[in-house]
């Protein structure tokens, strides 16, 4: 259809009109621009018709009642995650033609759960006798009298290195003997029973997300070393991880390369081209030409005194570039004069503190917008930002590259004013500096969006008048914790903030972020979404013990607010609004309160996991106040009596004991960070209002996806068959 524009509507009219109603100041084409913006809602929505009559172009309302006419059963919504109906219900009838086979059940687990998924037949894997008459076909296509599996042995090749290193992964070749045990597992228990009978199937499924990181200049393992290499310009140890290849047709089954697995030594070294090269694992440039892959061999490069493992000599044999993907290093046999450049992916279970994942909805232009663009340098950042007019502006920055910040940098913006300084949509740009100092006047803005803080803190400090600004916004950020990274992942300062605010009324919004401890002051008001704070210690279990919220000088921070958060460390506020599907995990060290508010009077924690001991608003449905309620409920109504408060003390120390998050990684450089482990108690992976996990990763609906597939998998599943899920990562 052709579109309704004003200009086309206005130029119906006839012209005596026109010229009349340009004499008059133009009241009419005014009218008639209001009447074409109503015609085009109107022929959008006609359109629009037409596509929901198609489950590819449907809006998402239309999905169901288009699945509905093939008998398709809707399942738990999960949000804004990766995984949906639309996918499912479009493939429901060719899954119906092929249900029962391992291929369909790969691709349904993939559409449903949004992960990625291996199926694995769990009777191809049991020790049995192979009858010697059983007619196969040989490699000649000609029908022999073979074995039906030759490579089904009952004892494993302790000689095959690369074989063994997949024990108990989804690609296990090893055979066992019969567990007689069902498959299905309790949710949130660690494989409760066996997995090697004739009628389990086992379903992988892989949750870590593939985030790329392309075309970064790797940093020196030490300063002037132009010979050794980190493939993390953050410095830390990072595993490199697998960009899933597309499998050759939908009815084959999944093999590695198809999967996002962490990479490891001795799979690069089997097969380098699985997992090196543009679309792969990861690949390096040398200037504007890639490395070619004969020039690539995967090496132990861990620590050896004060160098590395097997780094190469110019001398050698072999003048081949050593790389290391499970510590994210690399090593030249001779100094490199050009920059050397690499693409390559990193593990993370969600899209949160900064990359080059999509943030389009982050990133969208308002009327009258014009973003000033910087390619990646810091001077011409510096420049960009002092010459915005005075009502403020965009500033964007597209690059992956490190900008090295001046000494004290600093974003001012006048009063009344608004200040945007963001990554463009698909780019992950460092800023390294000692501080970053953000001042601005009354009723001023800065927003922070898409980039990633190296080196210092983030300083919010009242301007040369004293006045403040009024709001500040942080999107997809990451402030690390402890500033920077040690070459073992740590921490180089311990307990610094990340965050200190100065300012007098000050409102901060803290949405996707990470961050190290947050020092605010006592009129601050914060509010925080689907983030992670972090009191960032020496030793990551000490980071409980330190105070990850909190004032200056011992003093409490203003006003928290926190919906989807984990918080590692202790928290000192005056008040205390709403927190919800949170874990507030502190420790108890030195008798300092876990969480403290002085207002108790005002505020609610509601979904949440806050520890004993802690002084708090009024708590709706909290871990593990709630289950020692229970339970305490429970024994009074057993014994007909009240409980004396020796057997109430007696039963909180026991729940609180063991109902408490456990993490599959508490260092925010492993790509596990904040995940909750399936060993959880299930108060914890199912707390939340939705029926979802507690924490950081609400947002992803783990548990609903879980639960989805369970639902879904019996109509799949041939008669008499098994079937359990197993998190691969």
């Amino acid at each position: 259809m052709n579109r309704i524009t004003p200009e086309a509507l206005y130029a119906l009219l006839p012209a005596h009109t026109r010229v009349r109603d340009a004499e008059m100041g133009g009241p009419l084409q005014a009218f008639v621009a209001l009447l074409a913006r109503e015609g085009a809602v109107l022929e959008e929505n006609i359109e629009q018709l037409l596509d929901n009559a198609f489950i590819e172009t449907c809006a998402p309302w239309a999905v169901p009642y288009i699945g509905g006419t093939i008998g398709y059963r809707a399942l738990h919504n999960v949000g804004g995650a990766a995984a949906g109906t639309r996918a499912e219900a479009a493939n429901t009838i060719p899954y119906r033609r092929r249900k029962g086979t391992p291929a369909v059940l790969e691709q349904l687990a993939a559409d449903v759960t949004g992960w990625p998924a291996k199926v694995v037949e769990y009777f191809q894997l049991v020790a049995a006798c192979q009858h010697m008459n059983h007619i196969r076909l040989s490699p000649r296509g000609i029908a022999e009298h073979l074995p039906a599996r030759p490579d089904h042995h009952v004892t494993a090749n302790l000689r095959d290195p690369a074989r063994m290193e997949q024990l108990g992964t989804a690609f296990d070749p090893v055979t066992r003997s019969v567990d007689v045990r069902s498959i299905e597992r309790n949710p949130g228990r660690k494989s409760i029973g066996g997995r090697h009978h004739l009628p389990n199937i086992g379903l992988h499924l892989y949750r870590l997300l593939p985030l790329s990181v392309s075309r970064v200049a790797l940093r020196p393992a030490e300063a002037g070393d132009a010979r050794r290499f980190l493939f993390d310009p953050l410095g830390a140890p990072r595993q490199l991880f697998q960009f899933p290849l597309p499998q050759d047709a939908i009815t084959t089954l999944a093999r590695p390369e198809h999967m996002p697995l962490p990479i490891t030594r001795r799979m690069l070294d089997a097969d380098p081209a699985l997992w090196y090269g543009p679309n792969r694992g990861f690949v390096l440039w040398q200037g504007d030409d890639p490395i070619p892959l004969t020039d690539i061999i995967a090496c132990d490069l861990s620590d050896d005194g004060l160098g590395w493992n097997h780094t190469p000599h110019p001398s050698g044999a072999e003048p081949l570039i050593r790389v290391d993907p499970e510590l994210g290093r690399l090593s030249f046999p001779e100094d490199q004069a050009e920059p050397i450049l690499a693409t390559w992916h990193r593990g993370f279970p969600g899209r949160i503190g900064g990359g080059e994942y999509d943030r389009s909805r982050e990133v969208v232009l308002r009327p009258g917008d014009d973003p000033v663009v910087v390619t990646g340098d810091a001077t011409e950042l510096v420049q960009a930002l002092n010459n915005l007019p005075s009502q403020g502006g965009i500033v964007e920055i597209d690059s992956n590259a490190v900008l090295d910040l001046p000494n004290s940098f600093t974003i001012e913006v006048e009063a009344d004013a608004e200040i945007i300084l963001r990554a463009q949509d698909g780019r992950r740009p460092i800023l390294r500096g000692d501080q970053v100092t953000l001042r601005g006047g009354s009723d001023s803005r800065i927003e922070l969006n898409g980039l990633v803080l190296d080196g210092g803190p983030l300083v919010i400090a009242p301007n040369g008048d004293g006045e403040s600004l009024s709001d500040v916004r942080l999107r997809h950020l990451t402030l690390i914790p402890g500033h920077s990274y040690t070459a073992s992942g740590g921490t180089v300062s311990p307990g610094a903030a990340s965050i200190e605010i100065t300012t007098v009324g000050t409102e901060l919004d803290v949405t996707a972020c990470i961050s190290g401890p947050m020092v605010l002051g006592d009129t601050t008001t914060v509010d925080i979404t689907d983030s992670f704070i972090d009191a960032a210690a020496a030793d990551p279990f000490d980071s409980l013990n330190g105070f990850a919220i909190s004032g200056s000088g011992g003093a409490p921070a203003g006003s928290l607010s926190m919906a989807g958060t984990t918080v590692f460390g202790h928290i000192f506020v005056r008040v205390m609004p709403l927190v919800s599907n949170s874990i507030l995990r502190a420790g108890d060290a030195d008798d300092t309160v876990p969480v403290q508010v002085l207002h108790r009077q005002e505020g609610c924690i509601r979904f949440s996991f806050v520890p004993l001991g802690s002084i708090v608003p009024r708590r709706y449905r909290c871990q593990p106040q709630l289950a020692i309620d229970a339970a305490i409920e429970a024994a009074e109504e057993a014994s007909g009596a009240p409980l004396s408060s020796v057997l109430s003390a007696e039963i909180s120390e026991r729940i609180a004991t063991w109902l408490v998050p456990s993490f599959t990684a508490i260092t925010s450089a492993h790509p596990a960070y904040g995940q909750l482990r399936e060993a959880a108690p299930i108060e914890i992976r199912h707390g939340a209002e939705d029926g979802g996990e507690m924490g950081v990763w609400h947002h992803l609906h783990a548990p609903q996806r879980e639960t989805n597939l369970r639902i879904r998998l019996p109509e799949y599943l041939r008669f008499g068959l098994e079937a359990g899920l197993f998190y691969e990562t």
